[in-house]
C-alpha cells in the first residue's frame, strides 16, 4: 500500500489573500494548500474525499461545493463540512422578498452566539448575510450552532434518502429520536416510547422507537437540497445541533410581504424546528463531523486510516493523500483558486442575489394571478386604492397603482406611477419616496403613505421621515 503523503511540509508560495480583494492574477499565486487541494481533488485516483472548511464565509463555502461538484472525478464520492457565520440562504429559484425579512437581516441587533459557559450573548456580526445558492429547495438560516454537510456522488448512484440515512446513523449516536421522513428531511420524533417497538431496528433510518402524534409533532433538524448534472449529484443540508438563535429563526424567515406577494419558483415549507442537543454542548460541530465521517467511511467500506487522517487534520490543518482517498482541512486560501474565486464573485453580486428572482407579482387585492384574500391596507388609504406590480428578474415590468376612488383620476395616477417605476431594479431602490414623490401633482400625503407601504413590502430604509 503506498504511504500517505502529507502536504503540510510543502513551502508556501505566497501568503493567503483575502478572498474579497484578490487580483485578476491570483491564480498564479496559489498557496500550497490551495494548489494541492486543486490538484488532488481532480486526481483520478481520489475516489473518496473528505474535507472540512475552517472558513465561516458562506460565499467561500458554497463556492468550494461548486468546485467539488464540477471538478472532482465523475466516479468519486465527496463529503464536505462547513459552518457559516449567520446568514439566510435561499434556494436557486426563490424570492428574497417573499422568503426573508430583509430589514431584519440588516437590523442593528446582532444574532446570538454561545459563550464558554453555555449562556448566550449578542455576537460581533452586525448583520445577517443574504445568500442565494445554486441548488434548489427552500430558505434556511445558518449560524455557528449548525453544521452544513455536502455529499457529491455519481448521478447513477444518487437517491434522495441515501446520504440522509448516513447522517441519521451518525446523529443516533447521540439522539435516538432521529429519522428520515417522507420529505427526505431529518426529524426528531417527540412522542413517548412506543410500547410496540421494544427494540428499534438499528438499520431502519425511517422509524424510531418513539410514537408520533398530533400533540407532539416531529421537529425538523435538517432539510436537504439537491443539484444534479449529467454525471454528478450534489446533496447538501444544514443540521441544527445547538443553534443559539433557534427561537429567533422565524424573525429572519418571515416576510411582511408574504400576504401580498405571489411568486413563481419554489416556496419554503414551514416546519417546527429543533436542535439535536437540547442543551449547549461544547464542540458539538466537531463531534457531528466526526460521527458523520465515521458513518460515511463505514458505508463505503474505507480503511480506518482514512478516518484517523480526517480526525488528525483538525489539529494538523493539512491535506493527506491515501491510495484511493484524500482527507483534509481547508482554509480561505482555497479562494485563490480561479474557479472558486469566480464563483464567489458571482454569488455576491446583486444580479445573482436579486436579479435571479423568478417573476412575481405584488398586489393589494385579489387578481387573476393570485386570488387569495388579502389583509386590508392601512386605514389611511381610501377604500378604492389599488396597488399592483409585476416584477421580472428583479426589474419592475408592469404596474397598476392608484390611490383615488375616482375612476378617471385613478387611471391618470396609474399611468403616472407606471412611468415612474417601469424598468427600475427593485434592489437598487433605497426609498420609493425618491422615485414617486418629486414633481407630482398627486396629493403628497397619499403618495407618502403609498411609499411607506411599498418601503415596508420591499424592506427599504427611507432616508427621510415619512409623512404620517
Amino acid at each position: 500500500m503506498p504511504p500517505r503523503r502529507s502536504l503540510a511540509s510543502l513551502p508556501t508560495l505566497y501568503p493567503s489573500c483575502s478572498p474579497r480583494v484578490l487580483s485578476s492574477h491570483h491564480q498564479r499565486n496559489l498557496s500550497s494548500v490551495a494548489s494541492q487541494f486543486q490538484s488532488l481533488a481532480q486526481k483520478p485516483t481520489s475516489k473518496y474525499q473528505i474535507y472540512s472548511s475552517r472558513s465561516t464565509d458562506p460565499f467561500v463555502n458554497l463556492s468550494i461545493e461548486h468546485f467539488l461538484l464540477q471538478k472532482t472525478p465523475a466516479h468519486s464520492v465527496v463529503l464536505f463540512f462547513y459552518v457559516d457565520r449567520p446568514c439566510v440562504v435561499l434556494g436557486r429559484n426563490q424570492n428574497p422578498w417573499l422568503e426573508a425579512d430583509i430589514r431584519a437581516l440588516n437590523d442593528d441587533l446582532p444574532p446570538l452566539v454561545w459563550t464558554s459557559t453555555g449562556s448566550t450573548t449578542r455576537g460581533p456580526q452586525a448583520r445577517v448575510d443574504l445568500v442565494r445558492r445554486r441548488s434548489g429547495g427552500g430558505a434556511v438560516f445558518h449560524d455557528s450552532g449548525n453544521v452544513n454537510y455536502c455529499v457529491i456522488c455519481p448521478t447513477e448512484d444518487f437517491s434522495r434518502d441515501k446520504h440522509a440515512e448516513v447522517v441519521v446513523q451518525a446523529i443516533r449516536q447521540d439522539n435516538p429520536r432521529a429519522r428520515v421522513n417522507e420529505r427526505h428531511d431529518i426529524v426528531l420524533d417527540q412522542g413517548d416510547p412506543d410500547p410496540d417497538v421494544l427494540t428499534p431496528d438499528p438499520s431502519n433510518m425511517h422509524k424510531t422507537g418513539y410514537q408520533a402524534n398530533s400533540h407532539k409533532p416531529p421537529l425538523k433538524v435538517s432539510g436537504s437540497a439537491y443539484k444534479l448534472t449529467r454525471t454528478r449529484a450534489l446533496h447538501h443540508g444544514t443540521c441544527l445541533l445547538n443553534s443559539p438563535n433557534l427561537q429567533n429563526i422565524s424573525q429572519y424567515l418571515r416576510s411582511p410581504a408574504r400576504p401580498y406577494l405571489k411568486a413563481r419558483g419554489v416556496d419554503s415549507v414551514r416546519s417546527s424546528v429543533g436542535n439535536v442537543y437540547e442543551i449547549y454542548r461544547p464542540n458539538a460541530a466537531t463531534r457531528f463531523q466526526r460521527l458523520v465521517a465515521e458513518a460515511f467511511v463505514s458505508h463505503y467500506r474505507l480503511e480506518r486510516e482514512c478516518l484517523d487522517t480526517f480526525y488528525n487534520s483538525e489539529r494538523t490543518r493539512d491535506i493527506q493523500l491515501g491510495p484511493d482517498w484524500v482527507c483534509g482541512s481547508l482554509d480561505e486560501s482555497v479562494a485563490e483558486i480561479s474557479h472558486i474565486h469566480s464563483s464567489m464573485n458571482e454569488l455576491q453580486t446583486p444580479e445573482w442575489i436579486y436579479g435571479q428572482t423568478p417573476q412575481f407579482i405584488l398586489s393589494s387585492h385579489p387578481v387573476q394571478e393570485d386570488e387569495r384574500d388579502r389583509p386590508s391596507l392601512p386605514a389611511w388609504f381610501p377604500s378604492g386604492a389599488r396597488i399592483y406590480m409585476k416584477v421580472r428578474s428583479g426589474v419592475i415590468d408592469t404596474t397598476r397603482i392608484s390611490i383615488s376612488e375616482d375612476e378617471a383620476t385613478a387611471a391618470s395616477q396609474a399611468d403616472h406611477f407606471h412611468d415612474r417605476l417601469k424598468g427600475l431594479k427593485v434592489h437598487e431602490l433605497d426609498d420609493f419616496h425618491s422615485v414617486l414623490r418629486p414633481n407630482t401633482d398627486i396629493d403628497g400625503h397619499m403618495v407618502s403613505h403609498l411609499c411607506h407601504w411599498l418601503n415596508d413590502m420591499f424592506a427599504k430604509r427611507p432616508a427621510v421621515q415619512e409623512v404620517s
